[in-house]
């Protein structure tokens, strides 16, 4: 007498309907991280095109439209005009300011300090109660390294004011290159 065991049936292979719902989602996540990715590097691509168009276009050298000699000379004018701006706009401020206040004479107000950037000139216009200060002022200027040839323009005297003495100074300041 046999005896018979049951059939047991082994089958490694999971059912569809086993499939674990987590890889599931993580495959459609995956693909459209994918799908985001493409279009990100799609945009990048067309950015880097558009610049590159770009510094084509700079780098290409530009055609003037012909002036006539009118509009030429007005343009000539403008040109000169915003580079003796950009030559003013150089100056060398901080070594002028720092010979002005290093000069230590009393009772002297500042009333204005104009460059010339052209001829490399100072004018300051002071004001002072005594002539004797004037004098001092001109003469500490011109011991100054920054300046040469401190000139005392002119110098008048106004009794109704505070400062009656008012004088100006020209003085070259020194290019350094």
């Amino acid at each position: 007498m046999a005896v018979m065991l049951p059939v047991i049936s082994i089958n490694h292979a999971p059912l569809l309907q086993d499939r674990p719902v987590k890889g599931i989602v993580t495959l459609l996540l995956a693909a459209a991280c994918g799908i985001a990715l493409l279009g990100w590097m799609q945009q990048l691509n067309s950015e880097r095109q558009r610049l590159n168009a770009d510094l084509q276009q700079m780098q290409a050298p530009v055609s003037a439209p012909r002036l006539n000699p009118k509009e030429d000379q007005a343009k000539q004018q403008e040109i000169a005009a915003v580079q003796a701006a950009m030559h003013e706009l150089a100056l060398p401020w901080q070594k002028l300011f720092l010979a002005l206040e290093s000069i230590k004479v009393a009772d002297i107000k500042l009333a204005s300090i104009e460059p010339n950037a052209r001829l490399h000139k100072l004018r300051i216009t002071a004001n002072t109660n005594e002539v004797v200060n004037m004098f001092k002022y001109v003469r500490g200027l011109s011991e100054q390294s920054v300046f040469n040839d401190v000139l005392l323009m002119s110098h008048e005297f106004h009794h109704d004011q505070p400062m009656p003495v008012r004088f100006v100074v020209e003085a070259v300041w020194i290019q350094q290159p």
